[in-house]
């Protein structure tokens, strides 16, 4: 499944296989990085994450992650250790101020939205008790935005992408850095959980170049 995904990807993100077009210039950077993240920070890929609303301080330390190598991730590898200082600035910058767009809870009906709600919402809130996992909104809030800065937005995040980090971190594939906790969450939670919480907060709330797309169908 995962080699599918990556080949998939490997086919609908341009970047990948030309790495040595990577700007040299801060300006061009953006626009370089919006292939495959949106200029709004909006991903059209399941798998690629959206950057909308995230944090500077996040965004600057995941960045950095995979620049010192301390996370990886096919796409990113292949260019990442191109850029300068200036430019991660000037990424950074971008994506964390792109202008709040209306966030709102998403109405599921039928099959329209697959996944169990109901457990996501528990976990969300409650945790897993018998197997110590404190309540997912601890640290991420209610609505799914983060409590502080370098906790992640999860609200509108594509489910696919969160199911993917969550999965890392069970295998142990990506460094727990300053959420160190999510190595153990992510081992004590179950395949079917770990989905049901990862749809569950991908319905809190998205960007409205999300809702504007589904509202067109």
């Amino acid at each position: 499944m995962q080699k599918r995904l990556i080949m998939g990807a490997l086919m609908l993100c341009p970047i990948i296989g030309v790495a040595d077009t990577l700007p040299q210039h801060k300006e061009g950077v953006v626009e370089f990085c919006s292939t495959c993240h949106g200029v709004n920070g909006v991903s059209t890929l399941d798998h690629i994450p959206n950057l909308w609303g995230q944090s500077d301080q996040y965004l600057r330390e995941q960045v950095e992650n995979f620049r010192s190598k301390k996370r990886h991730t096919t796409f990113m590898d292949a260019f990442i250790y191109q850029i300068t200082d200036e430019q991660i600035d000037t990424i950074v910058k971008h994506y964390s101020s792109v202008p709040d767009a209306m966030t709102f809870k998403l109405q599921w009906r039928g099959d329209k939205w697959p996944g169990d709600m109901q457990l996501g919402e528990k976990i969300a809130y409650s945790g897993k008790l018998e197997a110590n996992v404190p309540s997912c909104v601890a640290c991420h809030g209610p609505s799914g935005v983060g409590v502080k800065p370098g906790i992640p937005r999860l609200a509108g995040q594509n489910s696919a992408y969160l199911v993917n980090q969550m999965k890392s971190w069970k295998e142990g594939t990506r460094p727990a850095g300053a959420m160190a906790i999510m190595g153990p969450i992510a081992k004590s939670l179950s395949d079917e959980e770990i989905k049901a919480v990862s749809d569950y907060f991908a319905s809190l709330g998205t960007p409205v170049a999300q809702k504007t797309a589904e509202v067109k169908k």
